[in-house]
């Protein structure tokens, strides 16, 4: 009995997934370009002539390329104080509300008392919370404080509404770290304090690495709160400066999308300096949780 021919299916299943790899390669490029469409529009705005935005539009392919209009937004709309608060502001909030979460979550993650639970539980409600809610008992309560106005008084408000994801975050990281090693800790006679740094911490590294760049952005980009708490012209952030480059009736747009890059700029840096770290706390937040 003769043997019917077979078809060569291993050709056809290769040339299946080259087109499966070549649909999926170009589905990336298309949602990048979407993304980074916006930020070219930006771009070319920023590095064009008044002039030209004016008779031509934003969105027309330039005729004349400029660095000019980068000094001068700085100069005109005096970034340098702006990027001072925000730096400021930055350098103090990302530290010591990482110390604070990570201090919380530990104990969520490797102690065992009654209220471990219900006290995590509570603090993920804060994920929920709008922030615009609080804003005016928020406001009145930091006036009584003696804090309205200055920069300083968003340090709380940045902190409060940071914990409950970076708990959440730092309690993942620290249930990978095995039990059984604490538990040789706790043996040999070591404090939790001492367990948590000279143990635990070290091994979450990446987590709080990853953590330290969402709150660094987060904490450079915010708005809303900066817009109400802060009364001081001379205390306000970068979001804040570039919104005074915005006229009431009139706007340069080549010095506003030229303030839009010099804000985006550090943030963008950080980023590609630090993705690596940011892929590694993803990933060693998601092992057991």
């Amino acid at each position: 009995m003769s043997e019917m021919p077979r078809t060569p299916a291993a050709p056809a299943r290769k040339a299946i997934r080259m087109t499966m790899r070549i649909v999926r390669g170009a589905i990336v490029i298309v949602v990048c370009f979407l993304f980074m469409f916006p930020l070219l529009i930006v771009l070319l705005t920023a590095l064009q002539p008044e002039g030209d935005i004016l008779n031509r539009g934003i969105a027309a392919v330039p005729e004349h390329l400029t660095l000019d209009n980068f000094p001068g937004t700085w100069n005109d709309g005096a970034l340098s104080s702006y990027y001072r608060n925000s730096m400021l502001i930055l350098c103090v909030k990302v530290p010591l509300g990482i110390l604070i979460s990570t201090l919380a979550a530990y104990p969520i993650a490797h102690l065992r008392y009654r209220l471990r639970r219900p006290i995590f539980v509570l603090l993920l409600l804060g994920l929920g919370f709008p922030v615009i809610v609080a804003l005016y008992p928020l406001l009145q309560l930091l006036r009584q404080m003696g804090l309205g106005g200055s920069l300083w008084v968003l340090l709380p408000p940045y902190i409060a509404f940071g914990i409950p994801f970076e708990v959440l975050v730092m309690r993942g990281a620290f249930a990978s770290v095995p039990y059984e090693m604490i538990e040789a800790g706790r043996v040999d006679g070591a404090s939790e304090f001492r367990i948590w740094a000279r143990l635990c911490l070290p091994l979450v590294l990446p987590a709080v690495a990853s953590l330290a760049i969402l709150d660094a952005v987060s904490t450079w980009n915010e708005f809303v709160m900066a817009l109400i708490l802060i009364a001081n012209q001379s205390d306000q952030t970068l979001p804040l400066g570039l919104l005074n480059l915005q006229g009431q009736f009139t706007s340069n747009y080549s010095e506003l999308a030229s303030g839009i890059i010099l804000g985006i700029l550090p943030m963008v840096v950080l980023f590609l300096v630090a993705r690596r770290w940011l892929v590694r706390g993803i990933a060693t937040g998601a092992v057991k949780g």
